[in-house]
């Protein structure tokens, strides 16, 4: 009984920290003008190639 609480408590304040840092990165692009028009995303594959080919130089 304890440790299910505990586990509740501890589910709703990971829930609380990450809804307050999706706000506050919210609020920071906000102030700084970013938008999410201009980024370029990049597909896992190309980034898995990338990491190989700089551990195959290393």
């Amino acid at each position: 009984m304890f440790w299910s609480i505990v586990a509740v408590l501890f589910i709703l304040y990971v829930v609380f920290s990450l809804s307050t840092i999706k706000y506050q990165l919210k609020q920071i692009s906000k102030h700084l003008n970013i938008k999410d028009v201009g980024i370029q995303r990049v597909s896992d594959d190309e980034i898995e190639k990338e990491l190989e080919d700089n551990s195959k130089r290393s």
